[in-house]
């Protein structure tokens, strides 16, 4: 049996994503795919604009067959640490045989031939990047410019996002000698940061319907939402340089400013600079709040999500780690964690029980919390 794993937000879930679930089914001949999605903050550093739950169905009705959400630790975080995540997240599962992604370039070799060089870290590549630190550049630009005189690489190759998300599953792929068989499809219509009001085009970014959503008055959340709670725990905090984005100097001009704090997404403008990039400043900031600090790259639990009824049958599958739990019934489930994965698992609680306060607060609705939460089955 091939299972296919596909590791991603959905924020919103639309064509493009469909397509490429189509597509790993066909290219991979799976009986099954799987989706590792993050919950209810995005890699970005933003609150998904419509919760996880939402998104899960939407991806059930859309092709992916069980949905598993990626614990926040790996979901907000830099694109190695969240790619690092999805691939632990796939091998724990133990079932899955392949994981697809998409990509601008539609090249996996070029890919994986990108991945291997920063795999081994020759001294001739962390010299060359090392000469473009120094001459100024901010480290993405430096790591592609390494990557280019070292492994010839295409220019702008990391100035794609699902590009440089590619490689980083390579890597992870590789660093964990992992037998999982990677493909990739070639991402087709809007690039992702396009904004084109075009919505009715075949394949629409994600950029382009969440900033539809914004628009409309259909119910959503947005970084701004949060900007009472966020700028509450960046004032108590006095270390702020212990969590996971915060460098000493990243943390020094926080405090700097905070003085000027109002709303999150104007403080994200004051503290941008050619160093520190939006997402990373949005990231931090959400880290502080949900007290997420080193990740360390273990895997021992995934919460389902929901599933497809035909898909139970991967449930009943040994193939899984003893030490590995899959929580499908909260309340019984999160009992056999250990003392440390226990609280590893309280940052997703606190996550979502923030999203739901804050979405309650914001429509004046109530809505049940992670307990009363079913795995959503079709």
């Amino acid at each position: 049996m091939r299972v296919v794993g596909v590791i991603c937000e959905y924020n919103p879930f639309h064509d493009g994503h469909a397509y490429l679930l189509k597509q790993a089914k066909e290219m991979t001949g799976a009986d099954y795919v799987v989706s590792i999605m993050n919950g209810d903050f995005m890699q970005r550093g933003e609150p998904a604009v419509l919760d996880k739950y939402t998104r899960t169905r939407m991806a059930l009705a859309g092709g992916s067959d069980m949905v598993f959400e990626l614990p926040v630790r790996f979901g907000l975080s830099s694109a190695g640490d969240f790619a690092t995540g999805g691939i632990l997240a796939l091998q724990s599962l133990g079932f899955i045989t392949d994981v697809c992604f998409g990509s601008e370039c539609g090249d996996l070799t070029l890919l994986q031939k990108a991945a291997a060089t920063l795999f081994t870290e020759t001294e001739e590549y962390t010299d060359s990047l090392k000469a473009c630190l120094r001459s100024g550049q901010p480290y993405p630009a430096a790591q592609e410019a390494a990557l280019q005189t070292i492994s010839h690489c295409p220019e702008h190759l990391l100035d794609k996002p699902n590009n440089v998300l590619g490689i980083q599953y390579c890597l992870a792929l590789q660093k964990f000698s992992s037998n999982i068989i990677p493909h990739t499809v070639k991402r087709l219509g809007l690039g992702y940061h396009e904004d084109s009001n075009d919505t009715n085009a075949d394949y629409p970014s994600a950029t382009a319907l969440r900033k539809e959503i914004y628009e409309s008055n259909e119910q959503h959340l947005t970084l701004n939402d949060f900007s009472d709670v966020i700028g509450y725990a960046l004032h108590i905090e006095e270390h702020l340089e212990q969590y996971k984005d915060i460098s000493p100097d990243l943390a020094d001009r926080i405090k700097s400013l905070l003085d000027h704090y109002c709303h999150a997404e104007d403080f994200v403008s004051q503290c941008q600079s050619k160093n520190y990039t939006v997402g990373r400043i949005r990231r931090s900031m959400l880290q502080c709040l949900l007290h997420i600090k080193d990740t360390e790259d273990t895997m021992p639990y995934l919460r389902l999500l929901g599933m497809k009824k035909e898909a139970g049958v991967l449930l009943r599958e040994e193939s899984h780690a003893t030490s590995f739990h899959i929580l499908s019934r909260l309340a019984t489930d999160i009992k056999n964690l250990s003392a440390k994965e226990t609280d590893l698992f309280k940052q997703d609680l606190l996550a979502a029980d923030l999203y739901r306060q804050i979405w309650c607060r914001k429509y004046n609705i109530a809505l049940p919390n992670e307990f009363q939460h079913s795995p959503i089955i079709l």
